[in-house]
Formats: C-alpha cells, structure tokens, sequence
C-alpha cells in the first residue's frame, strides 16, 4: 500500500451508489424489490438503506416507489463544484466547429461518464454510451486520462493504487504519459476503448479549475487521424479563447 493507500471498494458503499443510480434512471422510480434485484442483496436490507436514504434526501418515495431527491445536487452547491454544463446548441456548434462529434465528460470514482453530446456520432454503437450516461474506464478513454491527469495528486495517486490491481499495464503507461498530458492540456486514446474510435480530450475549465472534459471522437483510419484531431482541437480551443475575450 502506498503512502495515500489504497481505495477499495466497501459493500455497503457499493450498494448504496448502485440504489442512487438506479433511482436516477428510473424517471418513474424503483421498488424495493426491484433494488433488491440490482444490488444482488436481501430486501430487509436494501429497505435499510432506502430507509435512511430517504431520511437524508438523497431518495424520495411516492406510492412506494423511489427517485433520486435534492442531496446530491445541495451537496454540489455547498461545495461549490459545479458539474459542467453547457447546452445541446453550445454542444453542437462546438461539434460544427471542431468538425467531429463532440462528448461532454466528467470524472465519477474510477469511471468517465459522458453527460451529453454534439454532433452525429460516426460509429453508431458509441452513441447510446453517451445517451444513458454510461460509465467508461478511466484509462481507457481520451477524455478520463485527461480528468485523472488534472485530478488533485493526493487523490490521483490513490485512485491509481487501486486501477493498479486490476490493470497495472495501463497503470504504467499512463503514468509516463501524465506530465505530458499536464503540460500539454491534451490527452489522446487511439483504440484504447474501442478499436475503431480515436479521441483526443481537452479540458473543461471554471477558473483554474478542470472540471469535465470534451472528447473528440472519429473513426479510427489510419494515421491521418492523429493530424486530424490535432487541428480539430486547435479550432475548438481557439473558439473557446475568442468566446471568453
């Protein structure tokens, strides 16, 4: 275990972020049964948990069904950290501009998560990823390579102890491709996630602060792609400068 230790994964914990994702995509709610079913555990003990889930407004029930509540969202305020936001008509014109589909992304634990999109996406069965929110690995995509570059170094270092146990190849290359990432603002996965997509990232600022990321997306065809996406990103950076002054 290294100094910053190791983050493992705790059951209780598991279940209770599996029962908030789950009422989060469930526009009409969950059962307690239906919970049960996706956290593979008693109902006694999934009603414990809602129980006190609701108590603290993360859940709301109506006729014995449950959503997410408020608390997430009141946390996020007293914190201060804004998840990003930027509207479908900012999106798609991000997209006309780079000339390529475009993925808002944020970092959530040890997966990216794609909150939104612009454009129309040129591999077809990567669009429902980004439509349901559908959580990708970190090392994996352009876009998490990038967030975990810019995530605070004690944080980032544990987050890496713990991927180290399962991918521990990923692990190294990442680490000799982290001051390049910091230095250049710009992360890249050629095949990583799928082995006709290429991406490249660049981050989502407020301030100082890098809080999402926007991946770059084009089918993979041969090493043109690279120059492709490097011009891309310089058009889309450069009408985000102009935008701000």
């Amino acid at each position: 275990m290294s100094e910053h230790g190791q983050r493992r994964r705790h059951r209780t914990v598991d279940r209770v972020a599996w029962i908030l994702e789950a009422a989060a995509r469930a526009p009409g709610g969950v059962t307690v049964a239906e919970l049960a079913r996706t956290v593979e555990a008693p109902a006694s003990s999934v009603q414990d948990l809602v129980n006190g889930l609701v108590a603290t407004g993360f859940l709301l029930e109506q006729h014995r069904r449950f959503r997410l509540g408020p608390a997430p969202h009141v946390l996020n305020l007293i914190a201060g950290r804004v998840v990003p936001r930027i509207s479908q008509d900012e999106l798609d014109g991000l997209s006309r501009v780079a000339g390529t589909p475009v993925l808002l992304t944020v970092r959530v634990g040890l997966d990216a998560v794609y909150l939104a999109r612009g454009g129309e996406d040129e591999i077809p069965r990567l669009v429902p990823l980004a439509d349901r929110h559908v959580a990708r690995p970190l090392l994996r995509t352009a876009a998490g390579r990038l967030l975990l570059a810019f995530t605070d170094e004690a944080e980032r270092q544990g987050l890496l102890d713990e991927l180290a146990r399962h991918d521990p190849e990923a692990v190294a290359e990442f680490r000799r491709a982290l001051p390049a990432i910091r230095a250049s603002r710009i992360s890249r996965s050629e095949g990583l996630a799928d082995p006709e997509a290429g991406a490249l990232a660049i981050p989502v600022t407020d301030g100082p602060v890098v809080t999402g990321a926007l991946a770059l997306v084009r089918r993979r065809r041969g090493r043109s792609e690279r120059l492709f996406l490097d011009r891309a990103a310089a058009r889309l950076l450069a009408h985000i400068q102009e935008r701000r002054t």
